[in-house]
């Protein structure tokens, strides 16, 4: 195989090293076929590039869609999915989550600290006076992004 599908999940910003990483999600039973097709564990200072596709079905639904900022309304009860949320909205019950507060004070200590409050801690770290200004302050919206995703994976890890 030469090939695996994944969907892609994030974009997350390099500063230090002028780059964007785009993280692609690959099902749990696809992840052997990928590694081997990635060539194994990244080699430090030995590149190997890649081309990324979209397949038919994806690309399609993308021309017929284009991506909006605001959810479509949903019928009562319909669950939306994360991603469709915008970065306020997402941080908002983000707040509220316990869970997300033991994040932020076991790894962000110093910022936790200083504000003993997730949602205060959220405008600290993202930069910013509001939540609603994840929607419109793109740093302050990878910054947030980023965050999310690595409270992600601690809770994968922390609390499998």
């Amino acid at each position: 195989m030469n090939a695996f599908r994944a969907t892609y999940s994030d974009w997350k910003l390099i500063k230090t090293r002028g780059v964007v990483q785009v993280v692609m999600e690959i099902p749990l039973a696809d992840a052997d076929a990928a590694y081997d097709v990635l060539g194994g564990m990244p080699v430090h200072g030995k590149e190997r590039w890649f081309g990324i596709a979209a397949l038919k079905s994806t690309a399609e639904e993308a021309r017929a869609k284009p991506r909006q900022e605001a959810p479509s309304p949903q019928p009562d009860g319909a669950k939306r999915d994360w991603r469709d949320l915008p970065p306020s909205q997402q941080a908002g019950i983000r707040c509220e989550e316990p869970v997300f507060a033991a994040f932020l004070k076991e790894t962000r200590k110093d910022d936790w600290h200083e504000t003993q409050d997730a949602t205060d801690c959220v405008r600290l770290i993202c930069g910013v006076e509001s939540r609603s200004e994840l929607g419109t302050n793109q740093r302050a919206r990878i910054i947030w992004h980023q965050l999310d995703s690595a409270f992600q994976a601690w809770k994968v890890v922390e609390h499998a």
